[in-house]
C-alpha cells in the first residue's frame, strides 16, 4: 500500500516555505599558506552558522562539518566587501570564506584559491573556535569580477573543488576553461558596463569544453549592473531584486554541485528561475543529464521532479528503494535497483532542455520514512541516450 501510495501522479506542483535563515557569525583569520605558491598568508573573513549572530559568536554545531563556499573578490576590492553576499549563503547552511588576499594581482588571486582548499583542511584540524567546521568533502568556489574569471583558472589545475560559480565574470586565461572539469554556472546582466556579458560571461561559458554535470549562463536585463549583482552598493529595490536573484541563481550551482539539496537547480534552471521578469535568457548544457524536484517529499505535498538534458528523447526512471549501484549498462551507469526500477515519465525534450513529471504524497503517516530514487534519462552532448544524475529521498513528516 505504501509503496502504490507513492506513484500517484497530480498535474500541478506545490513549493514549500522556504528554509528559516540561520544566525551568522564572523571570524577574520590568517591562515598560513601550505603550499608556499602565492600569499605567504592568505587572510579572509568567515561567514559561519551561529548560535548567535556577531562577531566572534560560537559556530553552531554540524556532525561532519558545514559544507564551505570559498569567494574570490574582484580587482580592487577585498572580501569583506562582500558581506551581504556571505551573510545570504551562510544563512542556508555553510561557511563561506571570503578572500581578502591579492586585492590588484590577478595571478596572485589565482593561486590564493587555489592554496586556500588546503588551507581550510589545516584550519579544520587546528585546536580553536573553528576546528571540526569544515565538511572536507564539500568545498565549493565563487567569485565575482576578477575573481569570477580566477574560479576557471583555479578549477583548471583543481586542487579538490567541487563546484565553481562566477558572477559578472572576466574571461579566464587561456586555454583554462576547457580545463574545468566540474559544473559550473554563471550569472551576467546587461547592464553591467565593468565586464559586457558578450565579450565576458559568453566566451567563458562557450570556453567551459571539458565539464562534468552541467553548466549555464543565466543572463538578466538592464537593470543588472557590475556591482548591484554581486550585492555591492546595493540601494533601492531594483538593485535588491537583482541581488537576490543573482545570489540565487549562484548559490544554487554550488548547492547542486555539493549534493546538499535534491532541489537546489530550481533556482538556476527550474521554472523558478524562468520566471524572472529580469531574465533576458538562459544558456544550459548537459555533459550528464541532472534531476532535481521542486520541493522536499513531505506528506500531503504534491512536487515536480525535472530532468534537465539535451533535446532528443528523455525519460525520469524511479525505484522505490535507496540508490543503488554502480550498475554499468549499455546507456551508462544505473544507480536505480533494477528489480524494481520503473520508466516515471517519458518524453520529447525540446529546446528548454527540461523534462518534468509530478509526484503527490498523500498525508499518510506510515509514508514517513520510505524511500524513492530518481534518475535521469536522456540526450547529453556526448551520447544519445544516457543515464545521469540520480537523486535518493525520503518521505519526510
Amino acid at each position: 500500500m505504501r509503496r502504490t501510495a507513492l506513484l500517484l501522479l497530480l498535474s500541478t506542483a506545490i513549493t514549500l516555505p522556504a528554509q528559516t535563515p540561520l544566525p551568522v557569525g564572523s571570524r577574520d583569520v590568517a591562515w598560513s599558506n601550505p603550499t608556499g605558491v602565492g600569499s605567504a598568508t592568505l587572510t579572509a573573513r568567515v561567514l559561519y552558522p551561529a548560535t548567535t549572530a556577531g562577531s566572534s559568536t560560537p559556530l553552531l554545531p554540524q556532525a561532519g562539518g558545514w559544507p564551505v563556499v570559498v569567494f574570490l573578490h574582484g580587482f580592487a576590492l577585498i572580501g569583506n566587501s562582500y558581506q551581504p553576499l556571505g551573510t545570504t549563503w551562510a544563512q542556508q547552511g555553510c561557511i563561506v570564506v571570503l578572500s581578502n588576499t591579492a586585492q590588484f594581482d590577478n595571478v596572485g588571486q589565482e593561486l590564493d584559491g587555489r592554496a586556500l582548499f588546503a588551507a581550510i583542511g589545516n584550519a579544520n584540524t587546528a585546536p580553536g573556535p573553528l576546528q571540526g567546521a569544515f565538511d572536507l568533502q564539500r568545498i565549493a568556489l565563487a567569485g565575482h569580477s576578477m575573481g569570477g574569471g580566477n574560479v576557471a583558472n583555479v578549477l583548471a589545475q583543481n586542487p579538490g573543488y567541487r563546484a565553481g560559480a562566477a558572477i559578472a565574470p572576466v574571461p579566464p586565461r587561456g586555454n583554462n576553461g576547457a580545463l574545468v572539469t566540474t559544473p559550473l554556472g554563471i550569472v551576467a546582466g546587461t547592464g553591467d558596463t565593468v565586464t559586457p556579458p558578450s565579450t565576458n560571461a559568453q566566451p567563458y561559458y562557450q570556453s567551459l569544453t571539458g565539464y562534468r554535470g552541467c553548466k549555464f549562463l543565466y543572463l538578466l536585463n538592464g537593470d543588472a549592473s557590475h556591482t548591484n549583482l554581486a550585492g555591492l552598493f546595493v540601494s533601492g529595490q531594483t538593485a535588491t531584486a537583482v541581488f537576490q536573484r543573482s545570489a540565487a541563481v549562484a548559490f544554487a550551482a554550488l548547492r547542486h554541485g555539493l549534493g546538499l539539496s535534491p532541489s537546489a537547480l530550481e533556482q538556476a534552471l527550474g521554472p523558478t528561475a524562468l520566471a524572472e521578469p529580469r531574465l533576458l535568457s538562459l544558456q544550459q548544457e548537459f555533459a550528464d543529464a541532472q534531476i532535481w524536484t521542486s520541493a522536499p517529499l513531505a506528506l500531503a505535498t504534491t512536487l515536480r521532479a525535472s530532468a534537465g538534458m539535451e533535446p532528443g528523447l528523455g525519460a525520469i526512471a524511479a525505484a522505490l528503494s535507496a540508490p543503488v549501484g554502480p550498475l554499468p549498462t549499455p546507456f551508462g551507469v544505473l544507480r536505480l535497483d533494477p528489480s524494481l526500477a520503473f520508466l516515471l515519465q517519458v518524453g520529447v525534450v525540446g529546446n528548454e532542455r527540461r523534462l518534468d513529471t509530478t509526484i503527490a504524497v498523500p498525508a499518510d503517516p506510515a509514508l514517513v520514512g520510505a524511500p524513492l530514487a530518481l534518475q535521469a534519462l536522456g540526450p547529453t552532448i556526448a551520447a544519445p541516450l544516457q543515464f545521469g544524475g540520480f537523486l535518493g529521498v525520503v518521505v519526510l513528516p
